[in-house]
């Protein structure tokens, strides 16, 4: 069985920017342990003019090449005008049996070959998230229209979360839908978790979206009850909004306490979350985040905010606490609580890894995608 999949990947296996990157690696490097499977993966748009080939161990990838006039477009209106035929190409001349989009639901629809799509993340409502004034509503738009017209044409979709399941149900026409969580690599499992402290770990873009600033706004409380305590950020950042949070930072003389850590490789993540007293996640706006899963893996309670699919991964009071990400007071309360508890803090990572190992593993994840794609074979049939 030879699978096409379409994402966006990493250029070397140790830096990994972004969640779709990571978990299309991760169930990549699983398939191909599978005898009579073979992985390509396409990457749908790089920055350079012309289509490459890399061959990494197990598989191969082609990153389809834009030219540079096509980067000053946001990634939709270039998929419209000219990503969809410059990628359905490709597919032609790699003849797959099956293709799996990660992501970005106008590409995959009207797909002449077997295929599937992951629903990654609502795009129209994270663009209400992370833009302001008239583009805010433009890119929504956008987003609306070609996101929709893709989920209504394409027969089978894997869901990540419950709560897409719930919001989207009504917007797709699919034969079939699976709810399918994220893999993570199976080596999160052998992080031996020794946390410092007071030592807080947010792992996620700096942007609007994922509400760092009002995770620095929380931290202000945090560090007087907890003087010794440290914020460390991981991610790669918007720089507009960097400069907002470093102001923020600098106005109450944190520049010691909080620290900028940018887009780390997956040793330094699964250090930093070794090192963790616990994970904080205030996002506005999420699916299924891969850095709640990596940090369950390792034992690392969890500190998320209560919207999308966070919900259904972090268990209230058992592996986690759930919080308002527009009260900082909330974010605050959570974390204090598992700052000042040792007892409670392990007794939460503990059942946090034990529901990890049974949800999110990389060879857990597989076998369910794998049944997926050998009944939408079988069907073809």
């Amino acid at each position: 069985m030879h699978i096409v999949i379409i994402a966006p990947f990493p250029k070397d296996a140790d830096h990994i920017n972004g969640g779709v990157a990571g978990a299309t690696k991760y169930l990549a490097d699983e398939l191909v342990k599978k005898n009579g499977i073979q992985v390509t993966i396409v990457v749908p748009r790089s920055n350079v003019g012309e289509t490459t080939y890399e061959k990494w161990d197990n598989y191969q990838v082609y990153r389809v090449g834009a030219k540079r006039i096509w980067f000053i477009l946001p990634g939709t209106i270039y998929a419209v005008i000219v990503g969809r035929g410059k990628l359905n190409k490709v597919i032609r001349r790699l003849k797959p049996d099956l293709v799996h989009y990660q992501g970005c639901a106008f590409l995959a629809s009207n797909c002449k070959v077997p295929h599937i799509l992951t629903v990654h993340g609502i795009a129209e409502y994270d663009a209400l998230q992370n833009w302001k004034g008239a583009i805010r509503w433009l890119r929504w738009l956008v987003l609306k229209i070609t996101e929709d017209y893709g989920r209504r044409r394409v027969p089978h979709i894997i869901m990540l979360s419950k709560y897409a399941q719930e919001l989207l149900k009504e917007k797709i026409r699919a034969q079939k839908t699976w709810l399918i969580e994220n893999p993570i690599a199976n080596s999160y499992f052998n992080v031996d978790w020794q946390f410092e402290p007071g030592r807080i770990l947010c792992c996620s873009r700096i942007m609007p979206l994922k509400n760092i600033l009002g995770m620095i706004k929380a931290f202000i409380h945090i560090v007087q009850r907890f003087p010794h305590s440290r914020l460390r950020l991981a991610g790669t950042p918007d720089t507009d909004y960097l400069r907002a949070c470093k102001q923020e930072i600098e106005s109450n003389n944190l520049q010691n306490r909080v620290r900028f850590l940018g887009n780390l490789s997956v040793k330094d993540v699964q250090f930093e979350l070794s090192k963790a007293n616990c994970l904080a996640i205030p996002s506005f706006q999420e699916n299924a985040p891969l850095t709640v899963e990596e940090a369950m893996a390792v034992g690392v309670p969890v500190v998320g905010a209560k919207v999308g699919g966070i919900p259904d991964m972090v268990e209230n009071e058992k592996t986690g606490f759930l919080v308002d990400p527009n009260d900082t007071k909330s974010i605050c309360q959570a974390i204090s609580k598992i700052l000042s508890d040792e007892t409670l803090a392990r007794s939460m990572g503990h059942r946090a890894e034990m529901v990890a190992k049974k949800r999110f593993m990389a060879s857990v994840i597989c076998e369910q995608t794998l049944g997926a794609y050998n009944e939408i074979l079988a069907k073809g049939r």
